[in-house]
């Protein structure tokens, strides 16, 4: 079958819900914003050292962020506790349409690919984990280039020799963002943002799960 269009996903918080590590937190007595506020700092320092010429994988920097996270909530944990918090990234489960959306796009003709700021390694043990790892055709990680998305050189990835429509699909506004800037087109999914940013390039489609993500790519070329 032909390729009709080439979907790029976001893994973690697109893809993969974060419900693991926030259940995690919970019970320590986080409060409810807790993963909020240290998956958003650990993503603003991973881009601070990348803007800055440095790098980190992301890993390191949410094992770093979490003690200092917890410090400012005045949350008390010890070592084995954090760790396990950081480990349950490791098991993460799928969004529930997550399976479906792949399905309908594999079905139409496309080709998936995962683009993410964690590693290839961890990433492809999380499809694997969850019985989605027959669906993808790649995966890429921003560990390959040294710097994280939303940087162009970590979409150019998948841009190499592609001739096909590249999409990208995030729930995330930077990542769409930084998909766009990069001459992609692009899915934003407002489960988790509800809205998107004004001042932000404007996706090529807005839906409300993976599923109508999908189908509106499908829309595109059918």
């Amino acid at each position: 079958m032909k390729t009709t269009a080439l979907v790029t996903f976001d893994i973690i918080g697109t893809c993969f819900s974060l419900a693991k590590p926030k259940q995690r937190l919970a019970e320590i007595d986080a409060p409810a914003h807790t993963l909020e506020l240290w998956f958003t700092q650990s993503l603003r320092d991973a881009f601070a050292l990348s803007h800055a010429g440095s790098y980190c994988p992301l890993k390191e920097v949410l094992e770093a962020e979490l003690p200092r996270t917890l410090k400012m909530l005045g949350v008390q944990a010890d070592g084995v506790q954090i760790s396990q918090i950081v480990a349950s990234f490791a098991e993460l489960d799928l969004q529930p349409d997550a399976i479906e959306s792949f399905q309908m796009l594999k079905e139409a003709g496309c080709s998936i690919i995962a683009l993410t700021n964690g590693s290839e390694d961890s990433t492809r043990k999380l499809l694997k984990r969850a019985d989605a790892i027959e669906y993808f055709d790649s995966i890429f990680s921003c560990d390959t280039v040294q710097k994280t998305k939303p940087h162009p050189d970590v979409y150019a990835l998948v841009k190499q020799d592609n001739k096909s429509d590249i999409w990208m699909v995030a729930v995330h506004a930077w990542d769409i963002a930084g998909a766009k800037n990069a001459g992609l087109k692009t899915a934003f999914i407002t489960q988790q943002e509800k809205e998107y940013l004004s001042v932000y390039p404007q996706p090529d489609a807005i839906a409300d799960s993976l599923v109508a993500a999908a189908r509106k790519i499908i829309e595109t070329f059918a």
